[in-house]
């Protein structure tokens, strides 16, 4: 989004969910878990203890986390590092994860920590504990071990409730020097030398033909998990010296493959090389990863071979980087995944040939600059700013990423934005917002192949939810606001488009070179036709499933007639209107009527709970099933349906599908799901179910409803949630049969 520079404090926490940013820029938007938009522009955000950067608009967090040392060490010396928690709302159980280079040693002393584990060259430590608006200081003591730059990291989350808005990220910087009192805070460089991860294979037969060095290896880098990954399509360059005293020189260049490997050969010069040594750099053709000031490219060095006859190989195995730089690996390795979809040009666009504009990241440790791509500087100029954490979600770089390419495809053009500050994926902004920012998360759902957003903390968004909104409910991440002004509507209607209708975004791509469109409905209604984009029928119903109504290019938010309103009490009803007519089914017939939801509410009375297709969960069968529960807080949702039961039968029984995930934990029924039969003015209750029954996938229930032979029921699916942590009930292919 882009939006004048307001004055922001600065924080030395940061929170990680994201949001809108400053100058004129484009940024990543808030959680579900916020409050509704217009809420917020009126009142301010209800979280308000961690900041970002002074050119972020993202939406503060209600949780903080400050890391800082009492001193900066040298090699072998110690340092007591503090972590300060701080936070406005009570969190049940929160987790405090510090993680450190393998460079320092962690002495955890009494602060609660556990064991430090490895993950990748990082090691990580935490605990649980209790976070209460007192907040909390943990203490732990380093030892540096090595010299070099170092990031002392804090991430503080829910357990239970995963958010962005109760999650924060700290961290401080330095680099530790060989002489005592010669450390620095900070870290100013971006070239270290690497690490041999897996060592040359010896023996093998030597690939460089006779007057000829060939430098071979591989570049990988760890993902935040500690998964090793193929460094693809980094720039590679072979150095060397003649003699101990001739100056340095580049011989070979090219780029790793798809799977991080490379193979570059050049004539010797001379009969023996003094040293060679291979540099890598986070710079292709087309996109870049540089420090906040965008001066210097992010570079890897191997140690030298010396004496590298003519006709040998200079195998160096497998490099990584150092930890405290990992991440500028992974946000530019991410980039590769857009490059894979963007068509057959040879620069990001059809606008160039060659010479081709590159997209630049900035990105440094513990940076609080971000999280935007920043469009009010000249266009050769303009760049992706990220924080330190946010390379850890691939979708947070792709959506940045998507931006630029926006920029791109458009020429530099934007519309005047009307994006309000904070945004929010699942709430109503602007018409123009809503198609920018809903276009950048349509490339990272579509990209990541999941239709979903993740945040740098690990929590999500389903982006291809197609549940109408239920106004007698908060709006959620399961209950987005309805239409085209909706970024996550936006989203999951363009990747539904791309994977289903256009093949790819690859004709979106072209039709955005020549048409700048300033909100989806424009781009749908009016320049797809220019490229013989597919307006059909079909393709305008398919967009009405995101609830954006094209269909007769009128309104855009049109609700279908099925949602019902709920009561004004939880009271069951008093009486049961039958049906005017009974047919007596054949036996095995299925009383229920769309049992299975696949027509959405069709043939039943929704009061609270939904019925929809998400990717969230999946269905026990076909893509559509009821969903009662998700809010953490006191709620009621109903799903009933009038059957008749036939004198004639002998016996009648009920079968359904149901799977119970929970935050609860224990034997204590918190959140209820109740089974109900309503007979005139009776309800009974003929199956209960709690958080305390939780299973991991769907399983059959069997109730007998041969008591109710002759008599027509309200079959009701009744669920109650109390004020503290959220269970889901999932219900799917209902039936009623008779014998």
């Amino acid at each position: 989004m882009h939006r004048k520079l307001g004055t922001i404090p600065l924080s030395v926490s940061v929170a990680v969910s994201a949001a809108v940013v400053a100058g004129t820029v484009f940024a990543v938007s808030g959680s579900a878990g916020a409050a509704d938009s217009a809420t917020a522009a009126a009142t301010g955000p209800a979280c308000s203890l961690s900041t970002a950067g002074e050119h972020s608009e993202k939406p503060a967090s209600c949780v903080s986390a400050e890391v800082s040392v009492d001193r900066l060490p040298a090699v072998g010396e110690s340092a007591t590092v503090t972590v300060k928690v701080g936070s406005q709302v009570d969190v049940a159980k929160a987790k405090l994860a510090v993680k450190l280079p393998d460079t320092l040693r962690l002495d955890a002393r009494a602060s609660g920590l556990s064991q430090p584990r490895a993950v990748g060259l990082d090691q990580v430590a935490d605990q649980q504990f209790v976070l209460s608006p007192q907040g909390r200081t943990v203490t732990f003591g380093v030892t540096a071990l090595a010299a070099g730059p170092v990031n002392i990291q804090a991430d503080v989350t829910s357990v239970d409730s995963p958010a962005a808005d109760r999650a924060a990220h700290g961290s401080t910087t330095l680099t530790v020097a060989d002489a005592k009192g010669a450390s620095k805070a900070g870290i100013a460089a971006t070239t270290t030398t690497g690490i041999t991860r897996v060592a040359p294979s010896a023996g093998l037969a030597a690939l460089a033909p006779p007057g000829q060095i060939c430098a071979t290896g591989a570049f990988q880098y760890s993902d935040p998990s500690g998964n090793w990954k193929a460094g693809r399509t980094v720039k590679v360059q072979v150095a060397g010296k003649t003699t101990s005293s001739a100056a340095s020189a580049y011989y070979a260049s090219g780029f790793t493959s798809g799977t991080g490997t490379y193979s570059l050969c050049f004539t010797a010069p001379v009969t023996t090389m003094y040293q060679v040594w291979v540099e890598f750099g986070a710079d292709s053709n087309l996109w870049r990863v540089t420090n906040n000031a965008g001066t210097s490219t992010y570079s890897v060095t191997t140690a030298a071979k010396s004496s590298v006859a003519s006709g040998s190989d200079a195998a160096f195995g497998t490099t990584t980087p150092t930890s405290t730089y990992m991440r500028a690996w992974h946000a530019f390795d991410k980039v590769n995944d857009l490059w894979a979809i963007h068509g057959t040009s040879a620069c990001w666009t059809t606008r160039e040939t060659s010479n081709c504009r590159k997209i630049t990241i900035h990105w440094q440790p513990g940076s609080t600059d971000g999280t935007y791509f920043q469009n009010g500087v000249a266009v050769a100029n303009r760049y992706i700013a990220l924080m330190d954490a946010d390379p850890d979600s691939a979708h947070t770089v792709l959506h940045e990423s998507g931006h630029a390419l926006m920029d791109m495809l458009y020429g530099g053009w934007w519309a005047t934005s009307d994006c309000p500050s904070p945004h929010y994926l699942h709430l109503r902004t602007g018409t123009n917002c809503a198609w920018t920012e809903g276009f950048a998360n349509a490339v990272a759902g579509y990209v990541m192949g999941d239709g979903r957003y993740y945040w740098a903390d690990g929590s999500w968004i389903d982006l291809m939810q197609t549940n109408w909104s239920n106004p007698n409910q908060a709006a959620g991440r399961t209950n987005p606001n309805d239409g085209d002004t909706v970024e996550l509507r936006v989203a999951g209607a363009l990747i539904d488009l791309w994977r289903n209708v256009d093949g790819g975004p690859g004709g979106t791509f072209g039709l955005m070179v020549g048409n700048t469109s300033s909100s989806f409905r424009e781009y749908v209604v009016t320049d797809r036709p220019t490229k013989n984009l597919d307006i059909s029928t079909a393709t305008m119903n398919r967009i009405y499933t995101h609830t954006i109504d094209y269909r007769s290019s009128g309104t855009t938010t049109t609700r279908p007639p099925t949602t019902t309103t709920p009561p004004t009490t939880t009271t069951p009803p008093t009486t049961t209107t039958p049906p005017t007519t009974t047919t007596n089914p054949n036996p095995g017939t299925n009383l229920v009527t769309n049992g299975g939801f696949e027509s959405g509410t069709t043939g039943w009375t929704v009061t609270g709970g939904s019925v929809g297709n998400w990717t969230y969960y999946a269905a026990q069968a076909g893509s559509y099933y009821a969903w009662f529960g998700g809010n953490g807080q006191v709620n009621t949702d109903t799903v009933s349906q009038n059957i008749t039961i036939p004198a004639t039968a002998t016996a009648a029984t009920l079968k359904f599908y149901l799977r119970i995930a929970t935050a609860e934990s224990g034997t204590t029924a918190y959140d209820v799901l109740r089974v109900q039969a309503i007979s005139g003015s009776t309800t009974t209750n003929l199956k209960t179910y709690s958080n305390a029954n939780a299973n991991s996938g769907y399983a059959l229930q069997t109730v007998d409803l041969s008591a109710y032979q002759g008599k027509t029921i309200t079959l009701r699916f009744y669920s109650t949630e109390d004020s503290n942590l959220q269970t889901d009930f999932l219900v799917d292919t209902v039936s009623v049969t008779t014998s």
